[in-house]
């Protein structure tokens, strides 16, 4: 079985704006509420939200306050992030917060993870960005200790030292909500197959031998582990009545977010992307999912049986839009042309 997911991404203007006005911020943020209440009236089965900080353009860079306005706000949707840097939290602040949207939403919470990559994140906070890997996984240590140890208990490491933790109540998902892990290179895919529940992928220009190789990497430490493999991928795309109205409507906007993940290097030179002036709607059209519901029906199964993905995250507004109607209708288009079909593969 097939899950879909969406994403109420938390851009909310051209790269770089000025800094937005508290009525701006406001509006955005209702905006973000209601296309994750569209996404669940239109019978998505979960809605996700991503986490990022000191950039103008991302102006709901809080996604625990996000996903605790999101479990006040639904009533059936799994609640996921994806995906939180947990270096950049005290872990047992995060554990706690974490069980309490969990217990708000009667275990709807999927718990996403990752490393971290923007440099400008850890200046904000004040973590080196070099030990964000120690301090990820001995997070994801002590926050296990709480969600699971009953009474006070002790955890001193290399970067967090506690004499009493003691998190009460606990999550209501028992041991606790499900990990999903954000990984990309070989190193930390074998971490998300070692620590996590779900190995959560975003994948942007990789070929898929390359992802069925880094799919290897992955099951083999899960396996390891004594996990079983599960998948989860991140796309971008739109639903349009024609290729043409797609790619106009969104794929020349995905094309500046693929040029801002360039600059920023979280995407490397490749033979066929060497400058950001390679980067074109017809390079780039089949990294997303775009055209008419055949359309996307042809590429979600393409990347279900390929590398079998169980969760799909849709990501349908990138900062420089669609507009907010725009993007309801999209929800509300996938909900009734695409989403039944899907499911009766």
């Amino acid at each position: 079985m097939v899950f879909i997911g969406y994403m109420p991404d938390t851009h909310g203007g051209p790269y770089e704006q000025p800094e937005p006005d508290s009525e701006h911020s406001a509006r955005f943020a209702a905006q973000l509420l209601q296309e994750a209440e569209q996404a669940e009236r239109c019978g998505f089965d979960g809605v996700f939200v991503p986490e990022r900080h000191a950039r103008t353009e991302c102006m709901f860079p809080a996604p625990l306050t996000l996903l605790a306005a999101l479990a006040a706000r639904t009533q059936r949707v799994r609640l996921g992030s994806y995906v939180i840097m947990p270096p950049l939290y005290d872990p047992v602040h995060l554990a706690e917060e974490a069980a309490m949207i969990d217990l708000l939403s009667r275990g709807r919470l999927i718990l996403g993870l990752g490393v971290g990559y923007h440099p400008r994140y850890f200046d904000h906070f004040g973590v080196p960005v070099r030990q964000r890997e120690g301090r990820f996984e001995e997070s994801l240590e002590v926050m296990r200790k709480a969600w699971t140890i009953p009474g006070p208990s002790a955890h001193h490491g290399k970067y967090y030292h506690y004499d009493a933790i003691h998190l009460t109540p606990k999550p209501y998902q028992r041991p606790h909500p499900p990990i999903w892990i954000g990984a990309f290179g070989p190193k930390s895919i074998a971490r998300a197959g070692r620590l996590g529940d779900v190995w959560a992928m975003a994948p942007f220009f990789d070929t898929l031998d390359a992802l069925k190789a880094q799919l290897d990497i992955y099951r083999e430490a899960a396996l390891k582990a004594g996990k079983t493999p599960r998948i989860a991928l991140l796309r971008d795309g739109w639903l349009a009545s024609s290729l043409e109205e797609a790619e106009q409507t969104f794929g020349r906007l995905w094309v500046e977010e693929c040029k801002f993940y360039f600059r920023w290097g979280m995407l490397v030179p490749t033979a066929e992307f060497r400058s950001e002036s390679d980067f074109t709607v017809a390079k780039v059209r089949q990294h997303m999912i775009l055209g008419t519901a055949a359309d996307w029906l042809e590429q979600l199964d393409r990347w279900r049986t390929t590398l079998g993905v169980e969760w799909f995250v849709l990501r349908c507004r990138v900062p420089l839009g669609p507009a907010a109607e725009q993007v309801l209708e999209c929800i509300q288009r996938l909900g009734e042309e695409v989403l039944p079909r899907l499911r009766e593969v």
